[in-house]
C-alpha cells in the first residue's frame, strides 16, 4: 500500500490528556506512522489546562506531527468552546494543517472542546470515531444528572441541574456537519447502535486494540485484584471497595488511578490494613506488572462504558475480565474470558470471590483472553480493517 497523509483532530493527545480516548489515538498515529505512513494531529493545550491546572506532563519524542493549540486565553478558551460551539483558533490551526499537508483523508476523533465546526473544515473525506456519546450528549456520558442512563432528550434540565450552561448551538447546523461525514467508527456494537438509534447515522464497528505488551517485570506480588481508571463513582470504584470487604475476599485489591473517591479509598487502606491499597498513576510497564500479576481486572462501570483501554490491556497479558452488562463491557468477555456481573455489591462480590475460588477456571479464561487479543485487538486486527474503511473513501 502507498503511504498516506492522514490529519487527525482531537481535543486531547499524549501527554496533554486525561482519557483513555487520546491514549487511542497516539497508539493508532504510531502504528500507521511504523508502516510508512504520515501522520498529523491537532490538539488543544487549551483544554489540557482547563482539565489540569499547573500540571507540566514529560514531551515524549515521537514521529507523529503534532500541532497544538494554544492560546493566551487558556482555560478560557476551553470553557467558551464548550458554551458556543466554536473555537476560531483550533479552526485556524487544522485549516493550516489541512492545506499544507493536503491529506488523503481526516480523521475526527473526540473534539469536544475543539468546536464543532472543525467537522466541516477541509475537502478530503472525513471519518469519526465515537469514542463516547459526545454526538447526542452534552455530557458525552449518557448519565442523567450524572446518575442513571439517560433514554431522552433532556439535555437542557440535567446542563442546568448538573452546573453546566447548555448548549444551544446542537440544532440543524450542528446536525447536519454531523451527516457529512463520510465514515463513523464504533469501538463496540453498543456504540454502534446508540449512534443509528440516536443520531441516524450508520457506522463500522471496529474493536479498540492497544499495542502488543511490553517487557514488563513478572514479579511475584500478593495474590490481588486490580481496577485501573478514574476513582469516580461511574466507574464503579464504591461497589468495588465495599463487595471486597463484604465478601471477605482474601486476597488484597491494588487501585490505579485518581479521583474525587480518593478519600473513600484511603479510608478502605486504612481499615483493612493495606489489603487495599491505592497505587495512584503507574507506567504502562508497572501497570501491565500489576494487571498481568492479577487474579482479575475489575471494571464494573454503572455508565454505558463503550470499550475501556484498560480492560483490552488485561486481555492482552492474559488477565481475565469482571465487567457490568452496561455498554458495550459485555462483548469484551464475550468469548468467555471473564465474568458479567450484575452493577450492585453482591453481584461483583460473588464475582471476585468465584474467581479467588476456581483457579483452574482462571486458568481457561486466561488463555482465552489471549485469544480474544489476538483475534480481534491487536493493532494488526484494528489497522488492517482501519485502512481498509479509509481507502474505500480515498
Amino acid at each position: 500500500m502507498e503511504s498516506r497523509r492522514i490529519v487527525m483532530a482531537s481535543t486531547f493527545y499524549p501527554p496533554y490528556h486525561l482519557g483513555g480516548d487520546a491514549v487511542h489515538v497516539r497508539y493508532l498515529a504510531e502504528e500507521l506512522v511504523r508502516r510508512g505512513h504520515e501522520v498529523h494531529v491537532v490538539h488543544s493545550l487549551d483544554a489540557f489546562a482547563l482539565k489540569v491546572r499547573g500540571k507540566e506532563p514529560k514531551v515524549v519524542r515521537s514521529d507523529v506531527h503534532t500541532h497544538p493549540v494554544n492560546t493566551s486565553l487558556g482555560a478560557t478558551s476551553a470553557r467558551m468552546t464548550y458554551v458556543l460551539g466554536t473555537n476560531r483558533a483550533a479552526e485556524r490551526e487544522l485549516d493550516r494543517v489541512v492545506r499544507e499537508v493536503r491529506p488523503d483523508w481526516i480523521h475526527h476523533h473526540n473534539i469536544s472542546l475543539l468546536g464543532q465546526h472543525v467537522l466541516s473544515i477541509g475537502d478530503p473525506p472525513k471519518i469519526y470515531t465515537a469514542h463516547d456519546h459526545w454526538l447526542a450528549c452534552p455530557r458525552s456520558d449518557l448519565a442523567y444528572l450524572g446518575g442513571s442512563c439517560c433514554d431522552t432528550d433532556r439535555c437542557t434540565y440535567c446542563s442546568l441541574r448538573t452546573f453546566k450552561p447548555p448548549q444551544l448551538w446542537r440544532g440543524s447546523g450542528f446536525r447536519k456537519r454531523v451527516q457529512r461525514i463520510d465514515r463513523f467508527i464504533s469501538p463496540s456494537r453498543y456504540m454502534a447502535m446508540f449512534l443509528k438509534e440516536r443520531v441516524g447515522v450508520d457506522s463500522t464497528v471496529l474493536p479498540n486494540f492497544v499495542p502488543r505488551p511490553e517487557d514488563y517485570r513478572k514479579e511475584e506480588l500478593p495474590p490481588h485484584f486490580v481496577f485501573v481508571g478514574v476513582l469516580e463513582k461511574h466507574k464503579g470504584l464504591d461497589l468495588v471497595l465495599r463487595a471486597h470487604e463484604r465478601y471477605g475476599i482474601r486476597s488484597e485489591l491494588h487501585v490505579l488511578g485518581s479521583g474525587s473517591l480518593g478519600p473513600m479509598l484511603k479510608e478502605h487502606e486504612q481499615r483493612t490494613g493495606g489489603k487495599v491499597r491505592g497505587l495512584g498513576f503507574l507506567s504502562r510497564a508497572e501497570v501491565l506488572a500489576e494487571v498481568g500479576t492479577a487474579i482479575a481486572l475489575v471494571s464494573p462501570s454503572t455508565c454505558q462504558e463503550n470499550s475501556p483501554l484498560s480492560a483490552i490491556e488485561a486481555l492482552s497479558v492474559g488477565t481475565p475480565l469482571i465487567v457490568s452488562p452496561n455498554g458495550g463491557l459485555p462483548e469484551l468477555v464475550a468469548g468467555g474470558c471473564g465474568i458479567v456481573a450484575q452493577t450492585n455489591v453482591d453481584g461483583i462480590g460473588m464475582a471476585m470471590r468465584h474467581m479467588e475460588e476456581h483457579p483452574q477456571e482462571r486458568a481457561d479464561l486466561s488463555a482465552r483472553a489471549l485469544n480474544a487479543y489476538e483475534s480481534a485487538h491487536s493493532p494488526d486486527s484494528y489497522v488492517n480493517g482501519y485502512l481498509k474503511l479509509a481507502e474505500g473513501i480515498a
